[in-house]
């Protein structure tokens, strides 16, 4: 079944139809496109040889009517068929050169017929049947209804084609015009490319042929272009493959998805998710945005080279099975687009900060602040404000140290639990803390501290009224901005009941707790802490290993008897936040302040505190001292201006 070559009018593709289907309507694999391929063959070039059939085919001889006499030879005789194209359409005719063979020679003995006004033909002797074609061949279309001066007519030409040329070309000849007729029919002229000899007459079931040579043969097939290099074979499979791969999809009905629909819409969607990652600090979107963001990027990169590809390599084809250095191309173009889209969303990432960096943020202590300008004393809010002796508020007395200062009236409020007034003045006044010191004592034991805290809103109302008394002081425009709780020994009663209301843990920044944290056993024997008891320090010392508080404890070496220690008890807590203690060998400073020297028994005055752990979480901060005595127990409260103080100082330093 012969076939021939041509090119899709729409994308170029190379395709292969056979000679049937040339009127039949073909979609091109690769545009999708419908169209004839009759109509996409250039004019200009010629259609491929048809075989004409060996002599020894049998075939019927034409009618005697349709017989022409019996002609010379000519130059084209031997070169060239001439095969009638039906005007409707149907199938290409083959003449067979047993129908050439097969109209008799006019008898000798019989005269030649006498030509007529109508129709002159030239005396030329019997013609050599001729053999098989092998060069280009024209077809040319036979007029549907032939007029008496056909002969002054061109015919339409059906279609041509080019193909390969012949192997040897035969030497020109001056071309010379061969006629044909029939008397009873009318004649259509059909032209054919010059040869060396005359074309024989064709039977055509009682139609007569004129075949005229010209005097230049068609042009053929240009000769096939170079093989491409393996650079550009690699660049036309993936071309191939890249227009094989969208196709198929449809967008519309019958509109084909394109390369650079994917590439756009890929676009858009980096975009958007650059912007998201740029603009967000939620942890969850920002990995959303990061991962989309690199896809999104690498999809854009990806669908623009296939479309630049696509378009750029017309003589693509692809191949049943891909080669391998196509797909090495093809692994480490994706390669590349996931590394270049993650290395661009990782830069806008980076430039725009992280969700860690602002968590952790929200864990560390206020940043500290550059100082203010120095005001003159006249303009800072404490100018007027009273700073000697106690002022008595709400069951404790509130002390200004001598070097509080405050230029706008904000103010930090340090309040203490159980010992010594002037002791903890003293000690907040040596360890630098720019705050009123406000020192409540209510008794032995902690039940009297329990009970006047456990009240609700007691927290408030206390520091509503040390603002109302600092303004009286002198204090203009008095605010508290943050709150210390502190206690030694029994004061921690008050603190269990303050921490126990969420509320005011809202409102408390720090807390300091000196050898005084106890609480009941569950199990006396087996010495297990009672957790219902350690509840809010156990709450609160989980904000401070998140880094939210300060939460400072200092514990001795007293066991307890009836109810749990506080080496216990610091125990307890931190195996609830999951620290560990470490060894830890210090010896803070002593403090020989006439009433720290006063607080000890007579001969223990050198009493001072010994350190053997050291646990520390965040915020939450726990030392161990040995000692067991009275006098050692005393240590955490007279020196406390060299051990949890200092601490708070740093914290609420500005």
């Amino acid at each position: 079944m012969a076939a021939i070559q041509l090119y899709c009018p729409y994308c170029g593709q190379k395709l292969s139809i056979e000679t049937e289907a040339l009127r039949t309507q073909t979609t091109c694999p690769r545009c999708v496109k419908g169209f004839v391929p009759i109509e996409a063959i250039p004019r200009d070039q010629t259609l491929p040889v048809i075989k004409v059939a060996d002599k020894g085919d049998v075939a019927a001889s034409p009618p005697a009517e349709a017989k022409a006499p019996a002609k010379k030879p000519g130059p084209l005789a031997g070169q060239v068929d001439t095969i009638l194209l039906p005007p409707n359409g149907g199938p290409l005719p083959v003449v067979t050169g047993a129908q050439r063979t097969a109209a008799p020679e006019p008898s000798p003995k019989e005269p030649a017929p006498e030509p007529t006004p109508a129709a002159t033909t030239n005396a030329l002797p019997a013609p050599t049947p001729p053999p098989v074609l092998d060069g280009p061949t024209l077809i040319r279309a036979a007029s549907p209804e032939p007029t008496a001066n056909a002969s002054e007519k061109p015919d339409a030409l059906a279609a041509t084609v080019p193909v390969d040329p012949p192997a040897a070309e035969p030497p020109a000849a001056a071309p010379r015009p061969l006629e044909a007729t029939v008397p009873a029919s009318p004649a259509v002229e059909t032209t054919a490319p010059a040869a060396p000899e005359d074309l024989p007459p064709v039977a055509t079931d009682g139609l007569a042929t004129t075949v005229t040579a010209e005097p230049e043969a068609p042009a053929l097939i240009p000769p096939p272009p170079k093989p491409a290099s393996a650079e550009g074979a690699i660049s036309a499979e993936l071309a191939a493959r890249a227009s094989t791969l969208l196709g198929a999809v449809k967008v519309g009905g019958s509109k084909a998805l394109g390369f650079e629909h994917v590439a756009l819409v890929a676009a858009v969607a980096a975009i958007l998710s650059i912007v998201l990652l740029a603009v967000t600090n939620v942890g969850a979107l920002r990995v959303v945005g990061g991962f989309f963001g690199t896809i999104s990027l690498a999809a854009a990169l990806l669908a623009g080279a296939a479309f630049v590809l696509v378009r750029s390599r017309k003589d693509a084809s692809a191949s049943p099975a891909m080669s391998q250095r196509a797909r090495v191309a093809l692994i480490g173009g994706v390669v590349a687009s996931l590394v270049l889209g993650s290395a661009i969303t990782g830069g806008v990432a980076a430039a725009t900060g992280g969700p860690g960096e602002l968590l952790r943020a929200k864990h560390l202590p206020p940043p500290k602040l550059p100082p203010k300008p120095e005001l003159p004393p006249e303009q800072r809010a404490d100018y007027k404000l009273k700073r000697e002796g106690h002022v008595f508020v709400n069951g404790g007395l509130l002390h200004v140290p001598p070097k509080f200062r405050s230029d706008d009236g904000a103010f930090d409020l340090y309040m203490h639990f159980h010992g010594n007034t002037n002791l903890v003045e003293e000690s907040a006044a040596g360890a630098g803390l720019n705050a009123l010191v406000y020192t409540v004592n209510l008794g032995n034991g902690s039940g009297p501290y329990e009970e006047k805290f456990s009240v609700a809103g007691v927290l408030d109302l206390t520091i509503d009224k040390i603002q109302d008394t600092a303004k009286k002081q002198g204090l203009r425009d008095a605010k508290v901005r943050r709150v210390a709780l502190g206690s030694w020994s029994a004061g921690y009663g008050a603190l269990a009941k303050l921490l126990d209301a969420a509320k005011n843990v809202e409102r408390i920044d720090s807390v300091l707790v000196l050898d005084g944290i106890h609480a009941a056993y569950l199990d006396p024997k087996a010495k297990t802490v009672d957790p219902l008891r350690l509840s809010p320090f156990m709450r609160f010392a989980k904000l401070a290993a998140e880094g939210k508080r300060l939460f400072t404890i200092t514990h001795s070496d007293i066991g307890g008897t009836e109810y749990a220690s506080s080496a216990e008890t610091a125990d307890a807590l931190l195996r609830e936040v999951g620290a560990e203690r470490a060894p830890a060998q210090a010896t803070p400073p002593r403090v020989t302040t006439k009433t720290a020297l006063a607080a000890f028994n007579k001969g223990a005055q050198d009493t001072k505190l010994e350190q053997t752990t050291e646990a520390r979480k965040g915020g939450l901060h726990v030392r161990g001292y040995s000692g067991q005595t009275p006098d050692q127990h005393m240590a955490h409260l007279v020196q406390m201006s060299v051990t949890v103080l200092p601490e708070l100082a740093e914290r609420w330093k500005e």
